[in-house]
């Protein structure tokens, strides 16, 4: 296989993940959505292996010992891979240069955020790098929920440190400043529907709705994303 798609992940740690669902959820809470959402994307991506010939693994944060990962290593086939790095840009850097020296030409890096993603943009992002450097999926919320990049000769040794090291990561500015270095620079890059992620209680209430949309269009649905909430109160009146 040439092609890793990569899910970064923390570890669902009461008060590690999730913290601005709280405290309109408690910390255990939202750390249960959290595996949840992760368990939705391995499920959704799960897959790939034998459809497209994508190889997955998991990024994980703190350690890769950690009980769940572990289990997660038992019910689905996944290579791990330890987070390194002290902000975002650089655990993804080093994410990318791992599987690079692996032997993967085509890697795709999601979040666990968004666990009704599609997995056809998935599939689009692979395909687009047979004829581009880089894919991005924009986010609503002014970043990305999906980055890839394809082995070019030495691209993406020019690629990666430019805006994996300059950005401030977390804000709204993160996808438009992104394309900005990429348009001086003239990289060859196409970008992926617009999709959102879950980060603040008002999402919540987004993702439940959401939800029922894509069960009357006869959708595949996040299975224990929904279990977890149903075992929630989420109204409209959820804080932004």
């Amino acid at each position: 296989m040439c092609k890793l798609l990569i899910l970064f992940a923390k570890a669902p740690e009461p008060g590690a993940v999730k913290t601005r669902l709280t405290p309109k959820l408690s910390k255990v809470e939202a750390a249960k959505l959290q595996e949840a959402f992760i368990k939705d994307l391995l499920d959704t991506t799960k897959q790939l292996a034998t459809t497209d010939s994508v190889q997955c693994a998991i990024a994980c944060a703190p350690e890769i010992e950690h009980p769940f990962f572990q289990a997660c290593g038992e019910e689905y086939d996944l290579r791990f891979i330890l987070q390194k790095g002290n902000d975002l840009g650089e655990r993804m850097h080093n994410a990318f240069l791992w599987g690079f020296e692996k032997g993967f030409e085509k890697i795709v890096i999601i979040g666990c955020d968004s666990p009704t993603l599609p997995l056809d943009f998935i599939r689009q992002a692979f395909e687009k790098l047979s004829n581009t450097d880089l894919v991005l999926g924009p986010g609503l919320d002014g970043g990305y929920y999906l980055i890839g990049i394809q082995k070019r000769g030495n691209a993406n040794k020019k690629t990666l440190p430019l805006f994996f090291t300059s950005l401030a990561w977390g804000t709204e500015s993160v996808l438009t400043k992104t394309l900005k270095i990429l348009n001086q620079q003239k990289y060859d890059y196409k970008l992926l529907p617009f999709w959102y992620d879950i980060d603040h209680p008002a999402d919540l209430f987004f993702l439940k709705e959401h939800l029922k949309h894509l069960r009357n269009q006869q959708e595949p649905l996040p299975q224990a994303t929904i279990k977890m909430l149903n075992a929630l109160s989420i109204n409209e009146n959820a804080n932004t």
